[in-house]
């Protein structure tokens, strides 16, 4: 049999990302319908761990700034540790791509023995696991098997998934939400167009650059922390996502010539940029017109966007680094 080239999973679940999304946003419908009804009304916490966390965070915002729901995002492992010992009115949406992670288990449970009569909803790409059997409704993400340990196509139909579900209570809730349906439905032609980009010259320019930071604000502040994790996950880079304005509370005292800073959405940090250059740090912009081009999207979706030219940019610079980006060697599929 011949040997898999490195980074063979994660390249070929990369580009399937749009058919994954494109089936999770047909296929889904009638789950989100239910769970929306499930949820209307309440206060939502929204868990999960490593990536799902991330998107936990991009579904906390969506249900506060598209549904106008109360939300809030907590880690998995830290949830048993600030929730309320009594809770009312609450609901959970606990997020994990196998449905086993111990973290995300032991938050339900938790949240469980706080509130026992809330509903918990899950948001898994494996029916039967064990999330899916203690929670009372979930949605599952077509993602397929993902055989690559860092997650892309699990975390875009994530976050596919969230927003199907956000848009379902707006509309419950009286919203006009047309126009973010319709840009809904073009994210996969728009990935499509990224795949077919080349961003092996960006991953030359920072192969060398062990230390940088990934900076966003509002919806792509999970983006940023997301695009900084995949870049330690299979690069052994280390990359720091932040919040755009928070980096400047501390984190820009690290800051010298020559240090890599990519920035997501880069438009709606200009001041965050000249301040950058102005102290010798190397701005890539991962936005519309940007060193990194993005496609025109609506900035409420944009995370499920400007999250894939980062994977592709991590994919490749762990190539060149002689790393397999498939098999971090103290990272497992499976936090249990």
């Amino acid at each position: 049999m011949m040997p898999k080239e490195p980074g063979a999973y994660m390249r070929a679940e990369i580009n399937e990302q749009p058919e994954a999304i494109a089936r999770t946003l047909k296929e889904c419908s009638d789950e989100t319908g239910e769970a929306a009804k499930l949820l209307n009304n309440s206060f939502i916490y929204v868990t999960g761990s490593g990536s799902s966390y991330h998107s936990s965070l991009v579904l906390s915002r969506a249900l506060s700034r598209i549904a106008g729901l109360r939300a809030t995002a907590i880690p998995a492992s830290e949830l048993p540790e600030w929730i309320p010992g009594e809770l009312v009115n609450s609901s959970l949406v606990a997020i994990s791509q196998s449905g086993e992670s111990i973290d995300v288990i032991n938050a339900v449970e938790a949240f469980r023995k706080a509130s026992p009569e809330s509903p918990v909803l899950s948001i898994t790409n494996t029916r039967n696991s064990t999330l899916y059997k203690i929670s009372d409704l979930s949605i599952i993400t077509r993602a397929g098997e993902e055989r690559a340990i860092a997650a892309t196509k699990t975390y875009t139909t994530q976050l596919a998934a969230s927003y199907l579900l956000s848009l379902e209570l707006a509309e419950i809730r009286g919203k006009d939400i047309e126009e973010l349906r319709r840009e809904l439905e073009r994210v996969p032609d728009v990935i499509k167009e990224i795949l077919r980009k080349d961003y092996k010259i960006y991953a030359d320019a920072i192969r060398e650059k062990e230390f940088g930071f990934v900076l966003g604000k509002g919806p792509n502040y999970p983006t940023a922390l997301e695009s900084a994790l995949k870049l330690r996950e299979t690069a052994n880079l280390h990359y720091v996502g932040y919040s755009a304005r928070e980096f400047l509370h501390g984190p820009i005292q690290l800051l010298t010539k020559g240090t890599p800073v990519f920035l997501i959405l880069g438009s709606e940090i200009e001041d965050i940029a000249q301040r950058v250059r102005s102290l010798g740090g190397d701005v890539i912009n991962v936005d519309e017109g940007g060193d990194i081009e993005l496609p025109k999207i609506s900035y409420e979706l944009s995370p499920i966007v400007a999250v894939v030219p980062m994977q592709l940019l991590s994919l490749e610079v762990s190539i060149l680094r002689g790393l397999d980006p498939d098999k971090p060697e103290r990272l497992t599929k499976v936090v249990r």
